[in-house]
């Protein structure tokens, strides 16, 4: 049964919901570039004004395997040295369907909520994961990218289950649309397949190669020696004196620098940008760097700045990010006749093998330690490294203790968390703790100020575009497709909300609720169709037997596609909201 007059949605209305739709296609990260500030002050932890303050951690063997089963009294908590006692301990399954209450009831010390959830302990993987793939393809050769795709694809088949939701995304954004959490292996696997190395090298005809760490060398921390090879090199190459060497070769340093420093601001840009982008999810996310390394020099770039703002970012949104390197464990090219006309083997130039293989692994390095994972470096075979990184972030325990003194609540403490009388046992913890209420009140400050001036229009739009699904109304959606007498193709949109969470107008003789409805199907070249809809729902309805959840269609014509069909639903009377999407793709006939 339907209970809604359609009206087509103006061209002008629909366009701007295009934009608002797709633009999310077009951004190095999930939700697009996000304008960062620098911090006021370099802390190794970020700044809290709270009475409780919280650390996510692990705790892994010699071997690496996850050490379960462990209580508040195996830990000891020291801040500044001092030993500290714990407010709040638990051990925590991720993605199970307990997290969030867990969280939540740790972020307000609220044991009795713990000691309820304990009794009413569901399936550890109820919700299932939160998994994100950051192929980081500026700094991907074409061979390491073949190794990225392997080790998605073999997760994908191997490692995913039903109700784990991931997201594969890249720096230059080239995925599209694609780069967002589904549980939809069709969607993923396309998302991989348009995966393609944007590596950039120095396009120089010379064999004499400079790579990004020779020219960060010679150009950061003055390496006369090779600057020294680098000229002798292509004046016995092109027949040149030493002037003209000299200028080649510092022009060269300069473009590759250049270079370096774009693709590394666009990376580090990207990851915040997806770590504020997932603050609204609950519980704790894993995050895949796959990346052939980059070098981050403060005396180069202001981008160890950068790093420490993801590793904030990270620890807000509560992400742990575990870092691939893709490069094949073989000599650099530093040292490669193979591919250089004038190698080297003085002892001018005897660090350089060493640094090409260090200096770009030590950004995943630090990321992967700051945030609680781990890097996987001079690795053969990723398909294992995803593995242990999986197993080893399945369960985690959650720390909440209170601040005695000035220093420590101001973020400027130092923490040191280890198991009593187990010397054997490392544990991998954050380098920042942080109070997310804090956080999560600010947002919702921020989202307040930001709706006195939206329309419920505007409402809806926002709601339809979201990266997440809105729950404040809960609405489903599914789609099929079928074909018409005419030989077109037609996707049936249905769609179904939760009746009892609607508000009904009493003082209408009839007792309405009115629902707006919006929605979308777009396809990865920005084609669309769009609908626009009311729902007029009576009481009596919601009331009946079975009437609880409302159920309605619609049809929309399209040409053959991958599709990801997006609904919107705004309640009028009191402006709550409620969004679901859903993918389905058309075969070509």
């Amino acid at each position: 049964m339907r209970f809604y007059q359609r009206k087509r949605m103006p061209r002008f209305n629909r366009v701007l919901l295009l934009a608002l739709v797709t633009g999310l296609a077009g951004s190095p990260a999930i939700v697009g570039q996000v304008k960062t500030q620098t911090p006021q002050q370099p802390d190794d932890v970020v700044r809290v004004k709270t009475e409780l303050v919280q650390t996510d951690l692990t705790v892994v063997d010699k071997r690496g395997h996850l050490i379960g089963g462990l209580t508040a009294n195996d830990f000891e908590l020291r801040v500044d040295s001092k030993l500290q006692p714990l407010s709040f301990f638990e051990e925590v399954a991720a993605g199970s369907a307990a997290e969030e209450k867990q969280l939540s009831a740790a972020r307000k010390g609220d044991t009795a909520a713990l000691a309820t959830l304990k009794e009413r302990t569901d399936s550890a993987t109820d919700r299932g994961r939160v998994i994100f793939f950051f192929v980081d393809d500026v700094h991907l050769t074409g061979d390491s990218l073949t190794r990225a795709r392997s080790a998605i694809n073999h997760f994908l088949e191997n490692k995913m289950t039903a109700k784990d939701r991931v997201a594969i995304v890249s720096t230059s954004g080239q995925i599209g649309f694609l780069q967002q959490l589904t549980d939809n292996k069709a969607v993923l696997r396309e998302a991989i397949a348009r995966l393609n190395s944007k590596y950039n090298p120095e396009t120089s005809a010379s064999s004499v190669s400079i790579s990004e760490v020779d020219a960060n060398l010679v150009a950061s921390h003055a390496d006369r020696g090779l600057f020294t090879y680098l000229i002798e090199a292509t004046m016995k190459e092109y027949q040149m004196g030493a002037m003209s060497a000299y200028t080649m070769v510092k022009n060269r340093i300069a473009q590759v620098n250049a270079q370096a420093r774009i693709a590394e601001r666009d990376t580090l840009s990207s990851l915040e940008s997806l770590m504020r982008s997932t603050g609204p999810l609950a519980g704790r996310k894993l995050l895949f760097l796959i990346s052939d390394g980059f070098v981050v020099d403060p005396k180069r770039s202001a981008d160890s700045d950068a790093m420490r703002r993801v590793a904030g970012e990270a620890a807000r949104a509560g992400i742990v990010i575990y870092s691939l390197d893709t490069r094949a464990n073989t000599f650099s090219i530093g040292i490669d006749a193979s591919k250089n006309g004038h190698p080297d083997f003085s002892p001018r130039t005897a660090s350089r093998p060493l640094a090409e293989s260090k200096m770009p692994q030590e950004p995943l390095e630090t990321l992967a330690d700051e945030t609680g994972g781990r890097s996987y470096l001079n690795e053969q075979a990723l398909d294992e490294a995803v593995t242990e990184a999986l197993n080893e972030s399945s369960t985690y325990y959650l720390l909440v203790w209170r601040p005695d003194s000035e220093n420590q609540k101001s973020g400027k403490s130092r923490l040191n968390i280890a198991v009593k009388g187990r010397p054997d046992l490392r544990v991998r913890m954050r380098r920042h703790f942080f109070d997310l209420k804090e956080n999560q009140t600010a947002n919702a400050r921020g989202d307040a100020n930001a709706a006195t001036a939206k329309t419920p229009e505007d409402d809806l739009r926002i709601a339809l575009g979201s990266l997440y699904p809105r729950r404040e109304v809960p609405t489903t959606v599914s789609a099929s497709s079928l074909n018409t007498t005419d030989k077109s193709t037609v996707i049936n949109v249905s769609m179904q909300l939760d009746g009892a969470i609607l508000s009904f107008d009493e003082s209408a003789g009839n007792q309405e609720a009115i629902v707006d409805v919006l929605g979308v199907a777009v396809d990865d070249r920005g084609r669309f169709s769009s609908f626009k809809q009311k729902l007029d729902i009576p009481r009596a309805v919601v009331v009946a037997k079975d009437g609880r959840f409302i159920k309605w269609t619609q049809a929309l014509q399209v040409p053959p596609g991958l599709y990801q069909v997006r609904v919107a639903v705004r309640d009028r009377q009191t402006g709550r909201m409620g969004s679901a999407m859903t993918w389905i793709e058309i075969p070509r006939q």
